[in-house]
């Protein structure tokens, strides 16, 4: 009988899906902008993190991303998601424990918190993928462009040529600030913008230094040489530091999982006796 029930409440899921689907793509969007529009009054009120910064120009800059199988456009619209996912896995888990006559309220809940998170955390994910691609370009990048200005080409050459010679993280940076400039930008605003996409501190250090060389006119072949050098060494230092955490790491799980157990079976025999004796 519940596998009937069940089927059922399946059949009603995919015709209620099939008739949202039929609406018109206008009224979807309509529901769906109106949605976001109520969510990001709460979300403003609850949610004041500097971390959502990078978040928010995640999706302002890039005009929205994909998270999971949805192409979200808007921060707000990422909190709507997010809510919908977590009662959407509430409920269902919830009918399913009806259905089956057990009590999975606790499994809901749970599982309904971690669903939650997990949108949230996929784009902060592709954010720090993001920063860890370009921090790693970033020295080779920096290498090329002195180079190319020391051969005779101007700045802007320079970064021409990266932008269409190179398939990288940094060389698509480049091509979004030519498109924005090509939009009406400023070039100053167009360069400083792909910065702050590119959520990496170092990168934000090289565009403000190439942004005042072309202001003032200065020579930054040596500066951009000298730039290279301090970012191999502390990406140097970087793997230094986590290589001595990994050895810490392999030493506690060496200790647990070798070192006591270990002893646990040196221990093993005498156990009986010290039974006899107590």
């Amino acid at each position: 009988m519940n596998l009937w029930v069940m089927f059922i409440a399946i059949l009603i899921s995919v015709f209620i899906f099939i008739i949202l689907v039929s609406f018109g793509r206008k009224d979807s969007q309509l529901i769906i902008n109106t949605a976001e529009t109520k969510t990001g009054k709460f979300f403003k009120k609850i949610s004041k993190n500097k971390e959502n910064e990078d978040l928010k120009i995640l999706f302002e800059e890039q005009n929205g991303t994909r998270v999971l199988i949805f192409n979200i456009k808007s921060l707000e619209g990422l909190f709507l998601l997010r809510i919908i996912l977590s009662l959407s896995f509430f409920l269902l888990v919830i009918i399913s424990g009806f259905l089956l006559d057990r009590s999975l309220i606790l499994h809901s809940f749970i599982g309904a918190v971690i669903i939650f998170f997990i949108p949230l955390e996929a784009v902060k994910g592709k954010i720090s993928l993001k920063s860890k691609k370009v921090q790693n370009e970033l020295p080779d990048i920096i290498d090329i462009l002195s180079s190319l200005i020391k051969a005779g080409l101007s700045l802007g050459e320079a970064l021409n040529y990266i932008s269409e010679n190179y398939d990288c993280e940094i060389s698509k940076l480049f091509k979004l600030a030519k498109i924005k400039i090509i939009e009406g930008h400023n070039k100053i605003d167009a360069y400083y913008m792909v910065a702050k996409l590119s959520f990496c501190n170092d990168f934000k250090s090289l565009i403000k230094i190439i942004m005042q060389a072309e202001s003032i006119g200065n020579p930054i072949s040596k500066v951009l040489k000298d730039m290279s050098n301090v970012i191999r060494s502390n990406q140097r230092d970087l793997l230094k530091i986590q290589s001595e955490r990994m050895e810490s790491n392999l030493i506690l799980i060496i200790f647990v999982f070798i070192f006591i157990p270990t002893i646990f079976l040196f221990l093993l025999p005498v156990i009986p006796q010290l039974n006899l004796l107590f």
